[in-house]
């Protein structure tokens, strides 16, 4: 005889419960895989921002190494920086991309790197470079937007990286540049502080910091100056040696008695002819090899009595 199977089975209540049992654990599930998925997708865009950043800095270093040091052009500051601002910098270096042809012999180039902060989320690193090919370099932009787009200022903008974060955050706005002095003519240094972070205001992936310093050997200060002119037995000795380069330069010389250029260029100097009566006034003008000169003069020297100082004057003399 058959026995008849069991239809025994799940209850409709038993059902619901291992349905929501099933929908609960799914969902942490993809909850979790979701958190995974978003953290992986952020640390891949702040890996990619890191080395733009990283890129960004190398590549201001290296220009900055090679800064041509501007001369003593009518309008031109001394020094290896043409501007030296908390969220921007200016200077001339060696264009190693391309062969610039006409008269620029030096191959020289502008450059200026800027932070733009219009957008608090997404601050941008832009880097503007202005190319020429006369002789002299053209003369310095004006505006001081990030970026500059006023026309024929400059040849190319660039923008290098984003996710900047130096002015946003819960704490005092950090400077994209810092200088080692406060002068543009005796700066000798330049510190790079460049903060990231793809996700402003989350924990995750959190800000990175990226820093560099460049020391700028071809600074090119401008010369110290300073002479005597001492009366002896009639005759005058003109002494130099406290003149001195902040560099280490070599440096040349020339001298002026009243409107007269005398004609050695010696560091010291004694005037072959006597002195007239009266009083006289001497003048030095010292240059240094990067073409930057500075000037001084002393007054009233008379046969008898010399001045106690010298004070500058303007070139040249």
């Amino acid at each position: 005889m058959m026995r008849a199977h069991a239809q025994d089975g799940f209850t409709l209540v038993e059902l619901l419960v291992a349905m929501a049992i099933t929908v609960v654990v799914f969902g942490a599930t993809l909850t979790v895989l979701d958190v995974f998925q978003s953290n992986n997708r952020f640390d891949q865009l702040r890996n990619e921002n890191q080395d733009n950043a990283r890129t960004a800095i190398d590549r201001l270093s290296r220009q900055l190494r090679d800064v041509i040091a501007r001369t003593t052009s009518t309008g031109i500051v001394p020094g290896a920086l043409e501007e030296a601002e908390p969220y921007w910098i200016t200077f001339q270096t060696v264009d190693t991309t391309k062969a610039t042809s006409g008269a620029n012999a030096n191959n020289a180039m502008r450059v200026r790197y800027c932070l733009d902060d219009s957008n608090d989320e997404n601050e941008i690193v832009w880097e503007q470079v202005s190319r020429w090919t006369t002789a002299e370099s053209p003369k310095l932009p004006s505006s001081t937007a990030c970026p500059d787009l006023t026309a024929g200022d400059w040849s190319t903008t660039t923008k290098l990286v984003q996710n900047v974060t130096n002015e946003i955050g819960g704490r005092p706005k950090q400077p994209l540049f810092t200088y080692s002095a406060h002068e543009t003519p005796e700066i000798l240094s330049v510190e790079t502080n460049l903060l990231t972070n793809v996700n402003p205001g989350h924990s995750r992936p959190g800000e990175s910091q990226l820093t560099s310093g460049v020391s700028l050997r071809n600074a090119n200060r401008q010369p110290d100056v300073a002479f005597t002119a001492t009366p002896e037995n009639g005759y005058v000795k003109l002494n130099a040696s406290a003149s001195r380069d902040p560099d280490g330069l070599a440096l040349t010389y020339k001298w002026k008695e009243d409107t007269t250029v005398l004609e050695t260029t010696a560091q010291q100097y004694t005037s072959p002819k006597e002195l007239s009566s009266g009083s006289h006034i001497f003048k030095l003008e010292v240059t240094n090899p990067g073409g930057l000169s500075a000037c001084s003069e002393v007054k009233e020297v008379t046969k008898s009595s010399s001045a106690k100082e010298s004070s500058e004057i303007s070139c040249p003399i």
